[in-house]
Formats: C-alpha cells, sequence, structure tokens
C-alpha cells in the first residue's frame, strides 16, 4: 500500500495535521448548530446562513465550492495526460469569479432580500406564479447535482485510498461520515465557515507543492523542454506509430494528436461508437485526441456553467451587502489565478517525475506527486488540501439537494406549512439521506472523474443559464419561455451527449449545443406568449420609465 513505499516519511507527522484538519472542521459545525436554536428562523440560517457572510467568508466559500475534486484530482489529471495545453481550458475560471459574483450575484441578492426567498427556485417561482417551475427547476438540480456528489465522493476515497493506504471502501465509509455529519448537524454555516478554513488549506497545499515539484523536475526549463518529446501515454497504449504522434503537442494547444487530416476516414472505420475529446470522457473505444473546438468548448463551459452551478448559487443569496461581495471579488480573482497556476505548473512537472501511474491512472496525479516530492512535515497538509476542495464542494451539494427537496419540491408543494420542528427534522433528514444515496452509488468506482463533474457542469449550463437570467434580467420574461428554455437545454444536451452527431464536422462539447437550444427556446417562448401584468414585475423591476 501506498504508506508501506513511503519509508522516507513519518506516518505519524503525516497524519497530525491530516486529522487535526478534521478535527477543526467538527469544531467549526459545533459552533454553527448553536445558530439553529431557534425554530423561527431555522431555515434561513440552514439554506443561507441568515444572509450574514462578510467578504472573507464569502470569497473562500465561493472558491472552495469552485474548486472541487475536479480542480484537484480530475483537472490536474487533465494536464498531467495533455500538458500546457490544457491552459486555455481553465482560463475562464477567472472570468466567472467577476462576472458570476459581480453581476449575477448582486442582482439575485438584492431580488431575494426583497422577496424573501431562500433559493433561486423560490425567485423564479414567485415571479411567475408557476408551480410547473418550481418543480422542474429542483428536479433539474437534484438530477445535476446527484451526479456531481457522486464524482465529489469517489474523488475523497480516492485520495484517503492513495494517501493513507486504505482500502478504497474504507476510504469512502470515512469521507462519508465526516462530510454528511458536519454538514447535516452545522447547515450553512458551518458549510460557510469550513469552506473558509478548506480555501486556506487548499492554497496552501497547492502553492507549496509547486517549488518542491520544479525541484524534483530539475527545474520548470528542463520540464518543460522534456514535455516536447513526450511519449502520448495514450497512443503508446493503443499502438500509434511514434512517427504519427504530434510533435510539441504537449507545449501548445489543443493538446496530443490533435485532429489528424484523415479525421473523417478514421470515423468511418471506427464506426459509431466513435467520440472525440481524450481518453477519459466515457467508455466508448475511441480515437483520442484533443480539438481545437473543444478547447474553446471549455473556455465557455468554466465560464458560464460557474455562474449559474446549483451549488454555488447559496453564495449569492448569503452575503450580507454590496461591500462584502465587491471586497470578495478582490480576493477571489487573484486566488483563481494562483492555484490554477500552480496546478498547471505542479502537474507539467510531474509528467517528468516517475510517478509509476498507467493512463487510466491519471486521476492520482495529485496524490501521486505529493508522496514523491513532499518532505514529511508538508504531506499532511497536501493530504488535506485535495480532500478539502472535495468536502467543500460536496456540503453545497448535500444543502442544494435537500434545499430542493424540502423547501422547492415539499413545503411550496403542499397546502398546509409544515410546523418548524417537522420543517428541522425533514431537513436533518433528507441532508443525511442524500449523502447515504450518494456514499451507495460510489461503492461502484468509475473509471474517471472528470467526465462525471464535466456532465454536471455542462447540464447546468445548458438548462438553467438562459431561464434564470432572463427571470433576473429581463422584463419581458415569461414562464413559457423559462419552461422551453429549461427542458429544451437539458434534452439537448443529454441527446447530444449520447449520440454527437456533429463531431465529425465540428467537435465542440455537447453543453455548448445545449446553451444555443436552451437560450433559442427562451428568446422565441418569451416573444410568442402574452407578457406579464405590470403589476407582477414592479417588485423585480420596478415601475417602467414613463414616455413624459
Amino acid at each position: 500500500m501506498i504508506l508501506a513505499e513511503i519509508s522516507e516519511f513519518n506516518r505519524g507527522a503525516v497524519l497530525v495535521p491530516f486529522f487535526g484538519y478534521l478535527a477543526a472542521v467538527f469544531f467549526i459545525a459545533w459552533l454553527s448548530h448553536r445558530h439553529l436554536k431557534n425554530d423561527r428562523s431555522f431555515e434561513d440560517e440552514y439554506y443561507v446562513g441568515s444572509r450574514s457572510f462578510g467578504a472573507w467568508v464569502l470569497a473562500m466559500s465561493w472558491v472552495a465550492t469552485m474548486a472541487s475534486g475536479g480542480s484537484f484530482l480530475g483537472y490536474p489529471s487533465r494536464v498531467f495526460s495533455y500538458g500546457w495545453s490544457m491552459t486555455l481550458w481553465v482560463s475562464g475560471s477567472c472570468v466567472a469569479a467577476i462576472i458570476g459574483l459581480g453581476v449575477i450575484g448582486k442582482r439575485i441578492n438584492r431580488l431575494a432580500r426583497q422577496t424573501g426567498a431562500l433559493t433561486l427556485v423560490d425567485i423564479l417561482r414567485d415571479r411567475f406564479q408557476s408551480r410547473t417551475i418550481g418543480i422542474v427547476y429542483p428536479v433539474l438540480i437534484v438530477f445535476m447535482t446527484s451526479v456531481y456528489l457522486l464524482a465529489q465522493f469517489v474523488a475523497g476515497a480516492t485520495i484517503l485510498e492513495n494517501m493513507l493506504g486504505m482500502s478504497y471502501v474504507t476510504g469512502l465509509i470515512l469521507f462519508s461520515v465526516c462530510v454528511v455529519a458536519y454538514t447535516t448537524y452545522g447547515g450553512f454555516r458551518a458549510v460557510a465557515w469550513t469552506d473558509t478554513l478548506q480555501g486556506i488549506v487548499m492554497i496552501v497545499g497547492i502553492v507549496l507543492l509547486v517549488p518542491f515539484a520544479i525541484s524534483k523536475a530539475g527545474g520548470l526549463t528542463q520540464a518543460t523542454q522534456a514535455l516536447s518529446q513526450r511519449v502520448d501515454p495514450v497512443a503508446e497504449a493503443r499502438h500509434i506509430p511514434p512517427e504519427e504522434h504530434v510533435k510539441h503537442a504537449y507545449l501548445y494547444g489543443p493538446g496530443p494528436l490533435k485532429v489528424p487530416d484523415n479525421i473523417k476516414e478514421l470515423q468511418a472505420q471506427a464506426g459509431t461508437t466513435m467520440s472525440i475529446g481524450g481518453p477519459d470522457d466515457g467508455s466508448k473505444e475511441d480515437l483520442s485526441w484533443l480539438p481545437w473546438s473543444l478547447g474553446i468548448s471549455f473556455f465557455m463551459l468554466r465560464s458560464l456553467a460557474a455562474m449559474m452551478m446549483p451549488t454555488t448559487i447559496p453564495r449569492m443569496l448569503a452575503f450580507k451587502d454590496t461591500r462584502a461581495l465587491r471586497r470578495a471579488l478582490y480576493l477571489l480573482a487573484p486566488y483563481l489565478l494562483l492555484m490554477y497556476v500552480s496546478s498547471l505548473i505542479a502537474m507539467n512537472c510531474a509528467a517528468q517525475i516517475d510517478l509509476g501511474l498507467q493512463p487510466h491512472e491519471a486521476d492520482q496525479a495529485i496524490p501521486e506527486l505529493a508522496k514523491h516530492v513532499a518532505p514529511w512535515w508538508l504531506a499532511g497538509l497536501i493530504i488535506a488540501a485535495p480532500f478539502a476542495a472535495v468536502m467543500s464542494t460536496v456540503d453545497s451539494g448535500l444543502l442544494v439537494v435537500s434545499a430542493s427537496i424540502v423547501r422547492d419540491l415539499v413545503q411550496k408543494n403542499r397546502r398546509t406549512q409544515l410546523r418548524p420542528q417537522t420543517t428541522r427534522r425533514l431537513s436533518y433528514g433528507v441532508t443525511a439521506g442524500i449523502g447515504i444515496v450518494a456514499f451507495c452509488m460510489a461503492l461502484t468506482k468509475p473509471p474517471f472523474l472528470q467526465p462525471l463533474i464535466i456532465y454536471y457542469a455542462g447540464g447546468a449550463a445548458a438548462s438553467l443559464f438562459w431561464p434564470s437570467v432572463v427571470t433576473l434580467f429581463w422584463r419581458r420574461a415569461t414562464s413559457a419561455g423559462v419552461l422551453a428554455g429549461l427542458l429544451g437545454g437539458a434534452a439537448c444536451f443529454v441527446l447530444f451527449n449520447e449520440y454527437r452527431p456533429f463531431d465529425s464536422i465540428l467537435a465542440l462539447h455537447p453543453f455548448v449545443y445545449g446553451f444555443i437550444m436552451s437560450g433559442i427556446c427562451t428568446y422565441l417562448f418569451c416573444i410568442l406568449t402574452p407578457a406579464q401584468k405590470q403589476s407582477q414585475v414592479e417588485l423585480y423591476f420596478g415601475r417602467p420609465p414613463s414616455d413624459d
């Protein structure tokens, strides 16, 4: 096992900071639970932390939620597999932090305060007085976030399996118990406070890993020069002759093998199972290349999906004023830039270090790199960094699903009001129950994490973005347009993800087609259906300007 191989590590010293971090998380949950004593404000406290968070907690909570298992396992595995070409794929994240919180976040927070909304679904349902929207939107959230939770549970178990030498199932049990317990017990305040701790742990861990990786690789210049001669492990595994590899493919986009000139012939030979997008986009037998169109697709995905990801919306509802938002933006942009650049540098150095990983084991690149290059006194923190990233995403996902079920699907569709004590018990039970379901799904470990994470982000961008934006910013929006956008985008994304009909022409990610379809459906149905009455939109947009 892993720990048996790390003879230079002091095992006790490695575990002390790791379990010290877990102890701090549970202490924060205990403090947070004390705010849940008042039944009258239970929902407001449990789901949005009484809208009381300042700049630091807002920024760290937001970034800790974005920096999931995809950021510390899935995305590094892509860099490990494709080199510097992955820079384009992730660069949109730094844009999303500013646009997402600065524009959309401010609007959501203002409307939530005006209307008393605790979820984004509250705003959509109440504006259009549509019970159907109040059901369809949370159902999509529950489905997509469940896929995301599966990926994060697998990521947490994989980290413990790799770094602490335990079995995958044991790691899954330990991870599940920890994250489900403190989320259920402490609610959103525990999530936000622990996210602050986790955000600090993450940035310290990944930044401190960089100099050790550079040193082990013999310097960044040497590591980068070596990439120009690197043999693509996927191409090698599939017995593609070395002379057919694209020279310098790891140095600049789009990536190894790129798109061959005879793409249509290769697709015809491969038949209907052909797909484009790298070795870890599913279980299909494919020819692996990384087209420029997918680079553009993922730039868009990282920029747009982050704005309307269900796990990030509660942060927009929870900050206390515009001043806190403004200060949070000053913290977010450099944090994200530092985090992703550090990951890029570390993983491009890792490609020149013998980590003993096969192509299908790329998800283990960060833990393996930490094991190979970090001194014993830093190992525990580096273990905690990706673990914190995963925990911070899971706790947000659990509360999002819980709020969608308890408030949006149960409370708002009952004729009688639930008693406060019933609401409390139901919230605890659903949060814990979702965790148990995710644990059971994760018992069968998928081959790669990033496709699941991309599926969640792509589905959110394809189905939720336009209906949410027009509700928040367009007076002319209608319930028919919102429903058409939700269903049209979701259906298009699922179908194109399954069949990929245009890959032989232009290998865009399926989310792009769903995103476009959702926008078209939303606009057309809004224009073709009667506008809302002035009295229905005044609360959200005020009175229209007079003609005088």
